[in-house]
């Protein structure tokens, strides 16, 4: 048989898809050598540390925390959680809502929550029924994450078809309405204030309560130690299966002739050849840089040239060290004085705290906590214009924006005044510098009623031995997306090379 380990992988982009993808290829014995400019692995997913406070900067919750399913063998696989599972963290709800003084949990205890929703609106008692119904048939859907669409069993994809069909009246529901508009179904002011603050902008229905669902199901935990620890454990997996890594490597150009990626040439000028090219990065950059827009796909162009047709969520992240942090049930999304941040006026504030994982967050009883502060393209422009034209100015409005939001929470919470630290401020402009995000985008195009979820083929139409990985492969993105989507690239790999990829164990077998 012939050895594949003489095939190298060259992987531009070391996240989580260009960590997973490594990891796949070595296992499947090939070598990859991930190329990443930052002087550390995680792209989006990790954290930092600012007067020695380590600040997380991307897991909420990870999906696949609970045991049994697709997602946890996966991250099982890539290292990213202990094999026993133990080191999780499970938050008792979604986050509560508090409107015009009442307050409303999407606790993880379905029943109760179902309780309490009636007990504050009895008149809304037959539309939360349907509410929670909802919540609970999405209980019985688990995509199939162990082939990539193109190459899944014709069984496998009948079986999650019918499990569609089971909860079909719930999931044609809330598939083709956004948040906004179901709230209007609601009576009570605060229930229609919860559903439609629940969800990022204009997303629809179906993303809310899918993910909701994965929280009242345990199966949206958060590990312990956060981002960057998990991206270095995946790391370390990646190195122990002899796999080469480069950091601070900035990759310029993807080398192709005839229309085939034959490697990478770096930023210093080095030429890399490989068998194949893997990009593991922003979509956007890696189609009009790496690739001079030669291979431009105009579905994608149209999407990602107009972004407010198609928005990308980013964000303002803002990270805080409480003292004395009030009992109160966080994450907590209140009400607070309009006030502008990028080209938004905001009006309410989500407080999260890191409590749940005292050893990372918690010292001399000071708690680190953050608000996330929804931003798009609009609000990127602003950030970029400010720090592109005035940087003296784009500093000066972080800080008056961060005076303004602690001032607001010391309104909400009265006893936390002289106890609240600003410790960072990140802006959609901060993603897009240490990312090539465009704009810096942690996700890619919002499902919304009015456009389709967007799934790309994981490869460049007109490009021999160029894969594609990365949450833009697949909408809405974020991090089981961008693992399954390395996963994904390997099994292309695999399957161009005639090779039969076994999803567990991972063993190589060559097919005729």
């Amino acid at each position: 048989m012939e050895s594949m380990q003489e095939k190298e992988i060259a992987i531009i982009g070391g996240g989580v898809a260009g960590l997973t993808a490594g990891i796949y290829a070595q296992k499947n014995g090939y070598h990859a050598t991930i190329y990443e400019m930052q002087p550390y692995v995680g792209g989006f997913c990790t954290g930092w540390y600012r007067n020695g406070r380590y600040l997380d900067g991307c897991i909420h919750w990870l999906t696949g925390t609970k045991e049994g399913t697709q997602l946890n063998r996966m991250w099982k696989e890539v290292g990213a959680i202990s094999s026993d599972g133990k080191d999780i963290y499970y938050l008792d709800s979604f986050g509560s809502f508090e409107y015009q003084g009442d307050t409303v949990t999407l606790s993880s205890d379905l029943d109760k929550a179902e309780k309490d929703w009636i007990a504050l609106s009895p008149i809304d008692k037959k539309q939360i029924k349907k509410f929670f119904k909802m919540v609970k048939d999405f209980h019985k859907i688990e995509e199939p994450l162990h082939f990539a669409l193109n190459m899944m069993p014709l069984k496998d994809i009948i079986k999650f078809g019918l499990e569609c069909f089971k909860v079909g009246s719930s999931y044609l529901g809330s598939m083709k309405i956004s948040c906004d508009e179901y709230a209007k179904k609601f009576k009570h002011p605060a229930l229609r204030y919860a559903i439609s603050h629940a969800q990022i902008g204009d997303g629809n229905l179906f993303c809310m309560v899918f993910t909701y669902a994965l929280f009242a199901n345990g199966n949206a935990g958060i590990p312990k130690g956060g981002s960057k620890a998990m991206a270095e454990r995946m790391k370390q997996t990646f190195l122990d299966l002899g796999g080469s890594l480069k950091l601070n490597t900035k990759v310029n150009k993807v080398i192709i002739e005839k229309d085939v990626a034959k490697g990478i040439e770096l930023a210093n000028g080095e030429k890399i050849y490989s068998d194949y090219v893997l990009s593991a990065m922003d979509a956007k950059y890696a189609y009009y840089h790496l690739l001079d827009e030669k291979y431009l796909d105009k579905s994608f162009k149209k999407k990602i040239d107009n972004y407010k047709e198609y928005p990308c969520p980013s964000c303002c992240l803002i990270q805080l060290e409480i003292e004395d942090m009030v009992d109160v049930n966080i994450p907590l999304t209140f009400e607070v004085e309009p006030f502008v941040v990028g080209a938004s006026t905001i009006s309410h504030l989500t407080l999260r705290s890191y409590a749940y994982d005292k050893d990372t967050y918690v010292k001399d009883n000071k708690t680190i906590c953050a608000l996330l502060i929804d931003q798009y393209g609009e609000d990127f422009e602003v950030w970029n214009s400010l720090h592109q034209n005035n940087k003296e100015k784009y500093y000066q409005t972080k800080k008056e924006l961060g005076s303004a939001i602690v001032s607001r929470i010391i309104k909400r919470f009265p006893s936390l005044e002289n106890k609240i630290k600003i410790l960072d401020f990140a802006t959609p402009y901060t993603m897009h510098r240490y990312t090539n995000a465009t704009r810096g985008a942690y996700m890619t195009f919002l499902f919304t009623k009015k456009h389709k979820m967007n799934v790309e083929k994981g490869y460049v139409k007109g490009l021999k031995n160029f894969f594609v990985a990365g949450q833009w492969v697949q909408a809405p993105g974020g991090l089981p997306l961008a693992l399954a989507s390395g996963k994904f690239a390997i099994q292309r790999i695999c399957k161009k090379d005639r090779k039969f990829y076994n999803f567990t164990p991972l063993k190589v077998v060559k097919t005729n």
